[in-house]
């Protein structure tokens, strides 16, 4: 059983600043050395970010997240600072399990259709079993179509890099891509087993052959959009804990910087099978992104219970969850009001290093499927076609979000924790286009998202006010007292929140353990997290 708890103290990798308009980067050094005083920081623009006015401060020596967060708030209160969030690394203790859940590791090879048992059953020992689940081999055959398979869709895909396997086929363009861990172009990795498994989700090329070796079928991965292009973009660093939580050893700037660079490269979806701790850098660049006509799918997380991960989490982005090929929800995905739709992700088909196929699980490939989608339903209207219609109005991500979820097809699990039901290609490009006044704005109740940066909104599967309870018992002070406390401290609690087993259960189990502090105990021996000097004040 995988343990879901091995964080290590997080790393500050910056401190995200963006300054207020006529400031620059001398305002900025100003603040910083009367902050630090001698103290090493670097400062550097945020890399193609367009206002010229997003600056990283990156640490030359450790510092503790408890400083970090002093540090912000330091800098939120000068006149030239529009807004400062310390970006993290969190790192995993290292754990001796496999690297997917995988079985029948075999070299793949001419592709073949396996037949299910039944007609309407699926099995997942069928390689295409979740192409042919989520109805994508209709969708390809639908008539009237502009472009097939995703054809002329780029797709940015921020992930571990790749291996270099049969399975990724002509339309993997690594000629586009960059490195933002090594920081160069070389995508392909040691540790790009996680990426070449979504690429392969998302673009295998698709060729149902009749031929076999012997006696047994050969195995293969079937991609959802096999004709559209997939620029990866290196991010995380590999970890030995996969799947949990979908984060690998990761800052989040290096997610923001790839978005912004997936920007540069005009790419029209964005699949990010990764995530964890949010970051207001990491929003401003994905919401530049969605204003850009970019549709932007990622995983709502492994093995975190009620907690859908951030940039999933965010209200641009459309949130996936898992099932299996018995339409049941896959155990350890992610759930709550922030999830719009579920999808095949549950021993998946995918490609593997060594050049093998196995199956793999995990909201990445929920997420795969749908970037794929999302590459077919582009196509399938032509997307200048769709920027023509809708010119002016909302922008594509929004429309399609609403498509999706509108030809769901709908399963017993609770639509307030797994979204509007099982997705469906088939139906997703049928449905007709909506009109502007038929679109719900992102970010209301219609996708169950919210903006705000409260620590009572992290927990999307759970009442805000059982959490609001549950923080005001955890931290020894009363309701009103704690929501005051969660409106200016929020950010910071939730990263505690999402960093610290102990003070996480504390606020989303039924039964919390007593952490709460009072005269006779000190905050250590009330084992909260080392919170910021000024958190820690008004606490006492």
């Amino acid at each position: 059983m995988f343990d879901p708890n091995p964080f290590e103290s997080p790393k500050l990798r910056t401190i995200d600043v963006i300054l207020e308009e006529g400031c620059g980067a001398c305002d900025l050094e100003k603040a910083v050395a009367e902050l630090v005083g001698a103290e090493p920081w670097d400062i550097r623009p945020v890399p193609l970010e367009p206002s010229g006015r997003e600056f990283d401060l990156i640490p030359q020596a450790p510092v503790s997240p408890e400083r970090a967060w002093e540090l912000t708030y330091a800098l939120q209160k000068r006149p030239c600072v529009k807004d400062a969030d310390p970006n993290f690394e969190a790192i995993y203790a290292e754990e001796d399990v496999a690297l997917n859940e995988m079985t029948s590791s075999v070299p793949p090879s001419t592709k073949m259709r396996l037949e299910t048992p039944r007609s309407g059953e699926f099995t997942e020992d069928d390689c295409d079993w979740s192409v042919r689940f989520v109805k994508a081999q209709d969708a390809w055959d639908l008539p009237d179509s502009i472009g097939r398979q995703g054809d002329g869709i780029r797709i940015g895909h921020p992930d571990s890099g790749y291996q270099a396997h049969a399975e990724l086929g002509p339309n993997f363009n690594p000629a586009l891509g960059w490195d933002f861990v090594d920081n160069d172009s070389t995508t392909e990795n040691a540790g790009g087993g996680h990426g070449l498994s979504t690429a392969s989700v998302i673009s295998s090329p698709h060729d149902f052959a009749t031929a076999s070796t012997g006696d047994a079928p050969q195995r293969f991965v079937a991609g959802i959009a096999p004709k559209a292009e997939i620029i990866p973009l290196r991010v995380a660093k590999p970890t030995g804990f996969i799947p949990a939580p979908v984060l690998f050893n990761v800052g989040v700037d290096r997610l923001r910087d790839a978005i912004w660079f997936a920007i540069h490269r005009q790419v029209h979806v964005i699949s990010i099978s990764l995530g964890w701790i949010p970051n207001a850098g990491l929003h401003r660049a994905i919401q530049h992104a969605v204003r850009e006509n970019i549709i932007v799918i990622a995983a709502a997380g492994n093995y975190t219970g009620p907690i859908v991960v951030w940039p999933a989490a965010y209200d641009e982005v459309v949130a996936m969850a898992a099932c299996n090929a018995r339409a049941t929800p896959w155990t350890y995905s992610a759930r709550g009001s922030a999830v719009d739709a579920t999808g095949p992700g549950e021993n998946v088909w995918t490609a593997q290093p060594e050049n093998k196929v196995a199956k793999s699980s995990g909201t990445s490939h929920a997420t795969a499927t749908v970037a794929g989608i999302a590459a077919l339903w582009l196509a399938h209207h032509g997307r200048d076609n769709l920027l023509a219609r809708y010119q002016g109005g909302p922008p594509l991500a929004q429309v399609f979000r609403h498509v999706l979820r509108a030809t769901c097809d709908s399963w017993p699990a609770s639509k307030e924790s797994w979204g509007a039901g099982l997705v469906n290609a088939k139906a997703c490009l049928q449905h007709r286009l909506p009109a502007v006044s038929e679109l719900a704005p992102l970010g209301t109740k219609d996708s169950g998202k919210k903006a705000a940066d409260a620590l009572t909104d992290t927990f999307s599967d759970l009442p805000k006010p059982v959490v609001q309870n549950r923080l005001a018992m955890t931290l020894g002070v009363d309701e009103q007292k704690a929501a005051r406390i969660d409106a200016e401290y929020g950010r910071e609690l939730r990263f505690w929140a999402l960093t610290q087993p102990a003070f996480r259960h504390a606020l989303q189990d039924e039964a919390p353990p007593t952490l709460r502090l009072n005269a006779s105990r000190s905050m250590e021996e009330a084992a909260l997290p080392p919170f910021s000097p000024s958190l820690k004040a008004v606490l006492r």
